[in-house]
């Protein structure tokens, strides 16, 4: 494990410190920023599920409305309860939300790609979240390991 430690100078050293080394009072304080970075990973994994849910919710919206033609009545959501009537303009083509305000007009199926390109990103983006919250759950129970080790090895000289 690593730590950083501050120099009179302003500058930092990074230094590897066995964590069987390091004192019970540390290792507590290791193992709490340990969790609160574990919880941080959990919510960006949960945003990004969120996101590639919402591109799969759109991507297939794009499909069924492939089997809609223009003129037909369709009911339009104004709120969860609340709808009215219209009707199809052309269904060849879709506006899609490509971020900061930006919209653009394509066709369903270049559409549907976009929205197939953007879940595959955000996809290889959770797996990465996923490897490093792996790695920290790993170094979180190596820390209680060590911590419950010392803890108890204190129980024991104290009895003696």
């Amino acid at each position: 494990f690593f730590f950083v430690f501050p120099t009179l100078g302003g500058n930092c050293i990074m230094a590897q410190i066995p964590i069987n080394q390091l004192p019970v009072e540390e290792l507590n304080q290791y193992k709490e920023g340990i969790e609160q970075e574990i919880q941080q990973l959990a919510q960006s994994l949960q945003v990004l599920k969120t996101a590639r849910d919402r591109f799969h919710d759109s991507k297939t919206c794009i499909e069924h409305l492939k089997t809609y033609k223009e003129g037909e009545k369709v009911l339009v959501p104004l709120t969860s309860s609340l709808y009215v009537q219209g009707e199809f303009g052309d269904t060849s083509k879709c506006i899609i939300d490509v971020g900061t305000g930006y919209y653009i007009k394509q066709n369903l199926d270049k559409g549907a790609d976009f929205m197939e390109r953007k879940m595959k990103f955000i996809t290889e983006n959770m797996e990465k979240v996923q490897q490093v919250l792996g790695n920290k759950q790993q170094q979180l129970e190596a820390v209680v390991g060590t911590m419950q080790k010392k803890l108890y090895e204190a129980q024991q000289q104290a009895k003696a």
